[in-house]
């Protein structure tokens, strides 16, 4: 009767020590079965195609053309680990009635994108960063410098239909080569899926 007696109080103390589960382990399985309703989720791609700025160099200052090309993966719900392509190019002449050469800085990073809004975002990104110096219309006589690329970045999204979202962004692509500092800038509207 003592045996059955000190069971019975040790298995209600058991009972009792253990009725207040762990809180994140209780949040976890009360959303183990619903359908996540984060804005952002898994894998994403970006493309954005604007225009640029170039500044550094013998050029001055160029104009032409950016682009930008991610590819991701959630890691929260305010944080896009990356892998980008971006870059922009600039078209001058060496002489008034010169032929149009083309400077490009181009980068191939890994970075972050973060969003500070529902629909605000920065991003962040190094690697390396391929300066072309004097490209003629036909690719030709081209002079290549490699060297390291800083990118920062920000836009917002304007519009959200299902997985795709329009948006509008900035970059300013800073690399430094064998040819010196050179800041490249691209205004772009951009497509991404996630």
């Amino acid at each position: 009767m003592i045996r059955a007696a000190l069971a019975l109080m040790f298995t209600v103390g058991v009972a009792h020590a253990g009725d207040e589960p762990d809180q994140v382990a209780d949040d976890e399985s009360k959303e183990a079965n619903l359908e996540s309703n984060a804005p952002r989720s898994g894998f994403t791609i970006s493309g954005a195609l604007g225009v640029g700025i170039q500044i550094g160099g013998d050029i001055g200052v160029g104009r032409g053309g950016a682009a930008s090309f991610r590819v991701g993966e959630v890691a929260t719900r305010r944080t896009v680990i990356t892998l980008e392509f971006s870059g922009t190019g600039a078209l001058h002449k060496a002489a008034l009635m010169g032929e149009t050469l083309t400077d490009t800085s181009v980068g191939l990073m890994a970075g972050a994108q973060r969003y500070t809004g529902k629909s605000i975002w920065g991003r962040v990104a190094a690697g390396p960063n391929l300066l072309t110096l004097n490209s003629k219309s036909d690719g030709t006589g081209g002079e290549n410098h490699l060297g390291l690329g800083v990118l920062l970045g920000g836009g917002f999204d304007i519009i959200r239909w299902g997985y795709l979202v329009l948006g509008v962004e900035i970059f300013a692509l800073n690399g430094i080569t064998s040819d010196g500092y050179k800041l490249s800038v691209g205004f772009a509207t951009g497509l991404s899926y996630y």
